[in-house]
């Protein structure tokens, strides 16, 4: 198994590097960039994780991230030691989707009312997705996880994030709509200035 992983993150690789080669530019439609680092995680390789985290933030600085992504970057700065860092990725990846930690902390999941920009947020991406994926934390890191993810902050900032898109469902285009994107779009991306911190 471990060789068939190695070979398939070899090969994303290959194919992100020649598309870049060749481009000067990587548009990955299919998404192999998201897969990388979790399949290093798959295989218990933290520093190849770390150094395609790396690699990443590099080339894709305005990339928001698919939620088991950044969730694999959460693991690895976790592992790596940087847990200032880990935390800070942990916030940002609870807003990809909403559903992603309830789900690996193994609670039965509560319907969310509100606005979705992706299919990234629904509940069937997660429950859809290989077990794999959600079984690769201990059951310390899945400790860790929960300090943070039910710590005042983090409920602080689920808490606005979903009132704001509770509104966006009903808001009609304008100027308040459009004040409210900006502000979701702030938190996704781990600004949380609107909330006073």
């Amino acid at each position: 198994m471990t060789k068939k992983i190695k070979a398939t993150i070899a090969r994303y690789r290959r194919l992100l590097n020649k598309e870049w080669k060749d481009h000067n530019f990587i548009s990955d439609g299919a998404g192999k960039r998201f897969m990388i680092g979790p399949l290093y995680l798959r295989i218990d390789d933290t520093k190849g994780a770390m150094a395609h985290y790396k690699w990443f933030e590099k080339m894709f600085d305005g990339d928001s991230g698919e939620p088991f992504h950044r969730m694999g970057w959460t693991l690895t700065l976790h592992r790596s030691g940087f847990d200032n860092a880990a935390e800070r990725m942990l916030l940002i990846a609870m807003l990809k989707n909403l559903y992603l930690f309830p789900i690996l902390f193994g609670e039965e999941p509560v319907p969310i009312e509100g606005w979705h920009g992706s299919n990234w947020e629904d509940l069937e991406y997660i429950t859809d997705a290989p077990k794999w994926m959600i079984n690769l934390w201990t059951d310390e890191e899945l400790s860790w996880a929960k300090g943070i993810y039910y710590g005042d902050q983090a409920v602080k900032i689920r808490d606005r994030y979903m009132t704001i898109n509770q509104f966006l469902e009903l808001e009609r285009p304008g100027e308040k709509r459009s004040m409210l994107v900006e502000e979701s779009m702030k938190l996704e991306r781990g600004d949380y200035r609107s909330l006073g911190n």
